[in-house]
């Protein structure tokens, strides 16, 4: 009885603990709904109480803003293609330096882990000089081709970890039926990493479409700006409409929502896929 009823009180401590964390985390969320969906009249009354009708015009005037979808293109493609190239060039590397398992392949997965362990603060300004020095500054290829190299390394570990769990025997049958290694990446090993890969495509999507902290030491051209960057300047312009501001800021989660929605599904499989050996 005593363990029952102690058992009965960590749980509810836990579940209190947990509507906390989530209440902390979808605080932004309300507060932005609060101000996106509000006019200026109903927003100078009540701050942060819940709309009493939903105010669309200030999405309107966010779709109007100069630059805005400049910015969406901008980082759509910027987006899209880190994940092609991270797709491509990760799943290839993992399945090699899983296969060929030798000291100097076994080098190559390793110096693609420290990579993951500098912090990005301590390669800034060399960094930065070196896109200076290359014409790759307010370049949405430099952009594309810096966030690929910073991201390489945590992908390359993911897919290797999954590539781990494929049976070698589906390989060397391929092989006898006369495949060579490019055709059973191909026909056999990449059909088999669709978990993972949209774990990648969904991760990846996410993290190059929020990427604020790159464009801002490498884009200062209004044209070249991503969508998180034109938002950082929206509150600085905008400080009188901040209705406005927090309306473009929901219409830039959208895409983000919907990729992680479609795919939330292969997250939990492409995670954990790896972490048993068959």
């Amino acid at each position: 009885m005593r363990h029952t009823k102690k058992y009965k009180v960590q749980t509810a401590v836990r579940i209190i603990v947990l509507w906390l964390f989530a209440l902390i985390c979808l605080a932004p969320f309300y507060v932005a709904i609060c101000y996106a969906f509000k006019s200026k009249t109903e927003f100078a009354k009540t701050k942060l109480a819940f709309p009493t009708t939903l105010y669309l015009q200030n999405f309107v005037d966010a779709f109007e803003l100069k630059n805005y979808f400049n910015s969406v293109k901008n980082s759509a493609i910027v987006a899209i293609c880190v994940v092609i190239l991270i797709v491509m060039i990760c799943s290839m590397s993992a399945y090699i330096i899983t296969r060929k398992n030798n000291k100097f392949y076994n080098f190559i997965f390793y110096f693609f882990q420290m990579v993951i362990l500098i912090p990005f603060q301590t390669i800034m300004f060399p960094l930065y000089r070196e896109l200076y020095s290359l014409h790759a500054l307010s370049t949405l290829w430099g952009l594309i081709f810096t966030e690929l190299g910073v991201y390489m390394g945590y992908y390359i570990f993911l897919y290797a970890g999954f590539i781990k769990s494929v049976p070698i025997a589906l390989e060397e049958a391929a092989r006898i039926d006369g495949c060579d290694r490019y055709q059973v990446f191909i026909r056999i090993v990449f059909p088999l990493l669709k978990p993972i890969t949209m774990t990648v495509v969904v991760l990846c999507f996410l993290a190059s479409w929020n990427d604020f902290f790159l464009p801002l030491i490498m884009v200062q051209k209004d044209e070249v700006k991503t969508l998180p960057l034109m938002q950082f300047f929206f509150f600085g312009e905008y400080t009188s409409n901040i209705n406005l501001a927090f309306a473009a800021s929901i219409l830039s989660m959208i895409p983000a929502v919907a990729v992680y929605f479609c795919a939330q599904k292969y997250i939990v499989a492409g995670m954990t896929a790896g972490a048993v050996k068959s």
